[in-house]
């Protein structure tokens, strides 16, 4: 099912390490599926993306599915995209202007700290229609986003999942 390649389960945290040119060291970046909502035609789920570096700081956006397309309205390494279309097929492209999307396989293998993922749909964005650079992004079947390399003419960036778990309690407050 093509939903699998980027479940929307609530009280998901997807934690990943991120690299850029952007600043030093490397940061801890935690997704969090809050909420999904399911409403005629579309499931939209309501996520908190978590930054850790030398301070955190919180973002809130939506990721939708509907018939079409499974769409973030933010993310980690650009603003909100079409991640892929539904259901997602080898060979089809996609303008999201000035870039050129295409999935260009359904079937790599992806080796990364979270494990070892088959069967991986990976997606390659030409920045500028390739005259400022690429994107390549994989998602693994029944886990989702998983891996990035971004390299473009102001940056270049690496997302890559650590773990897949449950959102953790908000912590106790201790009483003086």
């Amino acid at each position: 099912m093509a939903s699998e390649y980027f479940p929307l389960k609530e009280g998901t945290r997807f934690e990943y390490k991120y690299k850029s040119t952007e600043f030093e060291g490397i940061a801890k970046v935690f997704i969090d599926i809050v909420k999904v909502v399911k409403k005629p035609g579309k499931t939209v789920a309501q996520v908190e993306m978590i930054f850790e570096l030398r301070d955190t700081h919180t973002d809130e956006y939506t990721i939708t599915r509907d018939a079409k397309w499974l769409t973030t309205a933010d993310g980690v390494m650009v603003g909100g995209r079409r991640e892929f279309p539904l259901p997602p097929k080898e060979g089809f492209t996609w303008n999201e202007a000035p870039d050129a999307n295409e999935i260009v396989s359904m079937s790599d293998k992806v080796s990364i700290k979270a494990g070892k993922f088959q069967n991986c749909m990976k997606v390659v964005t030409k920045l500028a229609g390739g005259d400022a650079g690429k994107s390549v992004r994989y998602y693994a079947p029944g886990v989702g986003y998983i891996l990035e390399e971004y390299t473009g003419e102001d940056k270049t960036c690496e997302l890559e999942l650590v773990s897949v778990g449950k959102i953790p309690p908000p912590p106790v407050k201790k009483k003086k």
